[in-house]
């Protein structure tokens, strides 16, 4: 379920020129992984501003979401969960 919604916001992103879209969503932790190896992956739940750290129980565990790179996060104006 978790790569189909993944797939649904790849299908959703805007098409342009080069550099006018870049991925920050991923349907799974290495992807994400890739983007960012120096900083840390999250889960964000999709609709949501709330994302949620490795470790944590909701962490990759509601139905819809993303991993996402923290940085992407917060520069998109998500927080952290408490």
């Amino acid at each position: 379920m978790r790569i189909l919604c993944a797939a649904m916001l790849l299908l959703m992103a805007p098409a342009g020129g080069a550099g006018a879209f870049t991925q920050t969503k991923f349907a799974s932790e290495d992807m994400a992984h890739q983007r960012c190896p120096a900083d840390m992956v999250v889960w964000l739940p999709v609709p949501g501003n709330v994302f949620i750290r490795k470790g944590s129980p909701g962490y990759g565990a509601t139905q819809r979401g993303a991993y996402i790179c923290e940085h992407d996060a917060i520069a998109a104006g998500n927080r952290a969960a408490h």
